[in-house]
């Protein structure tokens, strides 16, 4: 492949930016020899530049978006509509996945933010010109927004996310979970079939998990059951040092803040144990396994916006049972104290559940669920391995997979025949093409961990870095290093 003299690299930083400085290193040394990029606030802005990389006049929101959001005028909603079209995504659905800026905005006001940003984003572009653009996951209206004017401008947009395997991650390009070279693998290994090798990883990989299942990569840590602990005083003290170096950056958060969201989750943990709303399974009893997903986050903002509202969504499952089988709603690990305790009474009140403590035994309530019923959550993937009948709601990679039943594709009158099918002695678990799924996602992914280091610092070892580095560098197709 030729490439240019000067290649030029765009980071949409997200909350990444340490992480991905260390990898912008590594690039310079594989022939990229020009940066930028766009950063939340100017405090992020100098967290990066004067450190071995020069940075060229980077997007900063707070500085060159966010003033001209707030001027007051009127959105141009012909423009919108126009640029809408052109760009053949829906503004809406885009807006649907931002996380932080639409509190307490009027729709006017929302709109004139998704002009201004549109605007500026793209003549930054065209500006730069990068050759490329790299991020985490689409995870916000911005980064949509990044995606959609890269592709308009056939600048490649290169999203590194999890693998779904332990330490493994996924580097991709066509928008968000769709994993082209995950999923020319599957389709191939599918039509050919497996190698002796790929079948005997595959199926080593699908015992081992079976007989000692382990954690997402990361997931250790949130498991963590809250705690007053000395890291807190570091993790309040990097939050103020962030918020008062740009107190309109929309991912700082005051220290007082800080301060009071900790002591809230640790008064509704306590709360929640006090009250004893948690159950206990029961045996013997045929259920229906449903693990309550974390908010705000990519996998529902993006990868399902039209499930975003579990409670309904719950309602709508236990609705659509089969006599006989319960719904068991497990919390998420990382959700403890983060949701106030009337979110868990409406739960209680849907006559057919069962809702079960995060400290739960998660692989032994797949090991006995009937079926396991996730919006895009990775209890799904591990309900495959485990050989169960699985239900998504949202856009996933393993959707591919012939025994998910995909519920946004089915009207949601006709749930019951989904959930009775599930259910029911007609279900037949397709084991070859699960073991395709695994020797696909062991040939398309990338050794490395990506993940915000201020919560993971191993997310910063030199040897991840190098790895994550790899895996962008190949993906895109750069040279070795010099």
């Amino acid at each position: 492949m030729n490439f240019p003299d000067a290649m030029k690299a765009y980071i949409f930083w997200s909350v990444h930016e340490d992480l991905f400085h260390r990898v912008a290193l590594h690039l310079r040394d594989r022939g990229v020899s020009a940066f930028t990029g766009f950063a939340w606030g100017i405090n992020q802005e100098r967290a990066v530049v004067g450190r071995g990389v020069d940075y060229e006049s980077m997007l900063v929101f707070t500085r060159d978006i966010l003033p001209k959001a707030n001027d007051g005028e009127a959105p141009d909603l012909e423009w919108l509509v126009r640029r809408e079209r052109e760009l053949g995504v829906s503004i809406q659905r885009m807006l649907n996945a931002e996380r932080h800026l639409l509190e307490g905005r009027s729709f006017e006001e929302i709109m004139r933010l998704a002009e201004v940003a549109l605007r500026e984003i793209a003549t930054s572009l065209d500006r730069l010109r990068p050759d490329f653009i790299f991020s985490e996951d689409v995870s916000c209206f911005h980064s949509y927004a990044h995606l959609v004017l890269a592709r308009e401008r056939g600048i490649p947009f290169w999203c590194i996310g999890t693998g779904r395997l332990p330490h493994r991650v996924s580097v991709y390009r066509e928008g968000p979970e769709h994993w082209e070279r995950f999923e020319r693998a599957f389709a191939e290994i599918s039509t050919n079939g497996m190698t002796a090798g790929q079948r005997q990883a595959a199926e080593q990989y699908v015992t081992e998990f079976r007989d000692r299942p382990a954690r997402p990569t990361g997931m250790g840590t949130r498991a963590k059951r809250p705690k007053v602990e000395w890291n807190d005083v570091s993790r309040i003290r990097g939050a103020a040092v962030r918020y008062f170096g740009d107190r309109e950056d929309p991912t700082a958060i005051g220290p007082l803040e800080a301060v009071q969201r900790r002591l809230t989750r640790l008064a509704r943990v306590a709360a929640a144990d006090a009250r004893r709303v948690f159950e206990q399974p029961v045996a013997n009893e045929r259920y229906v396994l449903y693990p309550v997903h974390y908010q705000p986050e990519a996998s529902t903002l993006v990868q399902a916006p039209m499930y975003l509202d579990q409670i309904a969504l719950l309602r709508a499952i236990a609705a659509s049972l089969p006599i006989g089988v319960r719904l068991y709603v497990k919390e998420h690990v990382s959700n403890r104290g983060r949701r106030p305790l009337s979110f868990y009474d409406a739960i209680r009140a849907i006559p057919a559940v069962r809702l079960l403590s995060p400290d739960e035994d998660t692989w032994r309530l797949i090991r006995g669920a009937a079926a396991v019923a996730v919006i895009t959550g990775t209890v799904g993937w591990e309900g495959l391995l485990f050989g169960k009948p699985v239900i998504t709601f949202g856009n996933i990679f393993f959707n591919l997979h012939p025994s998910v039943y995909r519920g946004r594709e089915r009207p949601l009158d006709r749930w019951y025949e989904m959930f009775q099918d599930a259910t029911g002695p007609t279900h037949a678990h397709d084991h070859e093409a699960t073991l395709a799924m695994v020797a696909a996602l062991q040939r398309a992914s990338y050794p490395g961990f990506v993940a915000n280091p201020s919560s993971f610092p191993e997310a910063l070892e030199p040897s991840n870095v190098r790895e994550l580095a790899d895996a962008l560098a190949h993906e895109i197709g750069l040279p070795e290093a010099r």
